[in-house]
């Protein structure tokens, strides 16, 4: 199956979350690819002891600030949750367990194949 699209976003961390937000207030078509199985799963994986080394009011991302009182220095299951929650509150199109196996231009066009699944799209953001 091969879908097109705007822009293909490769891994939906803060980056690629935020990109995908400006892109679709932009009435771009786009979609965010990402190989772990949820939102946030990057950060799910991390060591317990983990936090941010920043304070919440400066992990917000595009439209949605970082809940939590000032002080706080989130956690890493809280940052995960965060991404997750900021996916949904915009209705992102990420996808999910997506692993991309390869990349390549032909032309003015980027051609991304993940397993049988092939996506294409005059942008790409890595």
């Amino acid at each position: 199956m091969n879908e097109h699209y705007d822009t293909v976003v490769i891994g939906g961390g803060q980056a690629g979350l935020a990109m995908g937000y400006h892109l679709r207030q932009r009435g771009l078509e786009c979609v965010v690819l990402d190989q772990n199985q949820r939102v946030g799963d990057a950060w799910r994986t991390r060591w317990d002891s983990l936090h941010l080394f920043t304070p919440a009011p400066y992990n917000g991302l595009p439209g949605m600030k970082f809940p939590g009182p000032s002080s706080l220095y989130p956690s890493k299951d809280e940052a995960a949750d965060y991404l997750e929650a900021y996916a949904h509150a915009f209705s992102l199109p990420v996808r999910t367990g997506t692993k991309v196996d390869k990349v390549t231009r032909v032309g003015d066009m980027f051609h991304v194949l993940s397993g049988e699944n092939s996506y294409s799209a005059r942008n790409l953001v890595v």
